[in-house]
């Protein structure tokens, strides 16, 4: 499991992740909440893949809407006559927004499907288009039915109503070993960092935490040393109580490193619950279809610690 946990983005995901900052108000009418209308979830995301709409109406041929941008991870899109589109290497997954619904229907882009000629003609101006999704098809096909949706499904709804991009890991990562997302016991002052470094090599290291919400790294940087299946201990910074943080990597003089992660900071008797309900929830992302994007599984995640930390946000499935 530990190569799975070694999130790192894929050449195929970088314009998407780029792409989450380029909001285009000429999308929204293709984003709802309306509550009488069926929806889909975009649960992963590799490549850029572009609505477009379908129905002919004169809406539908002004540049208003064909100036569209890709649909981002956690987006909610009302179905209609709507087609998203997408080039060869690339993939989507999606979800049904709906009561007690946990299947997902993965979409590779693996060459042109001329199958969907017939219902989605209107393609994106300026685009190949090799492959295209019709939102009111998604359902119909098989779809896979994962554990991990289920368990996760109130963190999900969370994330969906929120920033879905606050979640994700902020740059590519390449190819080397990262801190992991964890739980994190807190005893008698001192933090034990052993499962944030399971994928590290041994050595020594600064670390700094930080809010989730600002993102900034202050204070201290305590050095630890870590050794394979060995506790790696630090005091706890006096603004570091129980609760969800940002760690990350830093140079002895404090600047950034290049790797960071989410720890849920618990302390006896909710380390045991939460530390087993995470990693439940870990071992059942590994099950999930092969389409999905690593950032993607690793946002999922990140959600569902977030829900742990704090579940009278959204109640959790231990």
């Amino acid at each position: 499991m530990a190569a799975h946990l070694r999130w790192s983005f894929g050449r195929r995901s970088l314009p998407v992740w780029g792409a989450l900052v380029l909001v285009c108000a000429c999308a929204l009418p293709l984003v709802s909440d309306q509550r009488g209308q069926a929806q889909v979830v975009v649960v992963s995301v590799s490549g850029d893949w572009t609505p477009m709409r379908q129905d002919g109406s004169t809406q539908a041929q002004s540049g208003a809407i064909n100036a569209q941008r890709p649909v981002r991870f956690g987006e909610t899109l009302t179905v209609g006559p709507i087609c998203l589109f997408g080039n060869e290497g690339d993939a989507i997954v999606l979800m049904q927004n709906a009561p007690k619904d946990n299947v997902l229907h993965s979409y590779p882009c693996e060459k042109a499907r001329p199958d969907k000629a017939q219902s989605c003609p209107v393609k994106p101006p300026g685009t190949p288009g090799t492959c295209a999704v019709d939102l009111r098809m998604v359902g119909q096909g098989k779809g896979l039915v994962t554990a991990f949706v289920e368990t996760i499904s109130d963190a999900f709804t969370r994330l969906t109503q929120s920033q879905p991009e606050k979640y994700m890991v902020a740059a590519s990562r390449g190819a080397e070993a990262e801190l992991a997302d964890a739980v994190v016991p807190l005893q008698g002052g001192q933090i034990d960092l052993r499962a944030v470094f399971r994928d590290m090599d041994p050595g020594t290291y600064n670390v700094k935490f930080a809010s989730v919400e600002t993102q900034t790294f202050s204070g201290p940087a305590p050095r630890v040393t870590y050794a394979k299946g060995q506790a790696v201990l630090v005091q706890a910074p006096p603004a570091v109580r129980t609760g969800l943080y940002k760690l990350g990597l830093v140079s002895q003089s404090g600047d950034p490193g290049d790797s960071d992660c989410w720890v849920l900071v618990a302390a006896a008797p909710e380390y045991a619950r939460q530390a087993a309900a995470f990693e439940r929830a870990v071992s059942e992302s590994t099950k999930l279809p092969e389409e999905m994007d690593a950032g993607a599984t690793r946002a999922l995640l990140r959600a569902y610690l977030e829900s742990l930390a704090s579940p009278k946000q959204g109640a959790t499935r231990p």
